[in-house]
């Protein structure tokens, strides 16, 4: 071994030369690896988290990861909302179809399937986006409900603009003790909780954030919200409410609120993410 070792052709440790440093070395770096080891931990943690997914422990019918695909291509058309993540890895298909399976619309009002222009309608004329009659969208009928019911929102209208980043979302939010402790429980419907967006999504996860909120009325939200509803009802001598975006979503918070679920005792009834200085309604 000693000859091997010492021969013309693999020189002793220490006698290699040692890399003589260049100007590109950090180009060359970050051509093998672009990202740094922040990013990719936080990438990891969160395909580690869509690859645990299990549909019951959230309170929906279970889809087994390579099933996904086959219920997204086979209901898009009539569900356009799952189109969004046709193209999506196996895990993320997988999470949506259990979400479509059960009673929530987390995924159908608050994912990047809602254009930024649905959104703002939804939040300046009451107009939902699950609605899938335009003329039914237009007059304000709500889109999930039995019936001629309009449809109500808040101040925001927000959504997580990416497939992965809202499935991961999702898949994370409901192994944090305080949704797990919700959706376990037997007794009344649990009252909503709220995480910070950092802690479902990490400290970028703003990022995939955005929605629009509905502008006061003589710095009155209560003002512009009775405006809205007089305009909607066709009062010519309201004025259309005026909406601005939302400018960023760090800091904000992730709010999971319940319904009863048909093979569990609960599951959520909607995701959705607020700025940080807006308290969800």
């Amino acid at each position: 071994m000693a000859e091997i070792r010492n021969g013309p052709e693999e020189p002793d440790r220490e006698n290699r030369p040692e890399p003589t440093p260049s100007d590109d070395t950090g180009a060359a770096r970050e051509l093998v690896e672009p990202r740094s080891r922040v990013d990719y931990a936080v990438d990891l943690e969160r395909r580690v988290a869509l690859l645990s997914f299990e549909p019951r422990r959230a309170g929906l019918p279970e889809v087994g990861i390579n099933d996904g695909q086959a219920y997204l291509d086979k209901h898009h058309v009539e569900r356009p909302w799952l189109s969004v993540a046709r193209d999506s890895p196996p895990e993320v298909q997988r999470v949506f179809a259990a979400l479509d399976q059960g009673g929530g619309h987390a995924h159908i009002r608050h994912e990047g399937s809602v254009t930024e222009e649905l959104n703002e309608r939804r939040v300046r004329n009451l107009e939902d986006p699950a609605q899938l009659d335009p003329a039914k969208r237009v007059a304000g009928i709500d889109g999930l409900t039995a019936g001629d019911v309009p449809h109500r929102c808040g101040d925001i209208a927000s959504r997580i603009v990416d497939p992965k980043a809202f499935a991961t979302a999702f898949a994370r939010g409901v192994e944090h003790p305080d949704v797990r402790a919700a959706l376990e429980s037997n007794g009344p419907r649990p009252e909503p909780v709220i995480l910070p967006i950092s802690r479902v999504l990490g400290d970028d996860g703003h990022k995939f954030c955005s929605g629009w909120q509905l502008e006061p009325v003589n710095g009155s939200m209560e003002e512009a919200r009775a405006i809205r509803r007089a305009w909607k009802a066709g009062n010519q001598n309201a004025p259309e409410p005026r909406t601005r975006p939302v400018e960023t979503f760090e800091g904000g918070t992730v709010t999971f609120a319940f319904r009863r679920s048909t093979v569990g005792t609960y599951e959520v009834s909607s995701m959705y993410v607020n700025p940080a200085d807006e308290q969800p309604t």
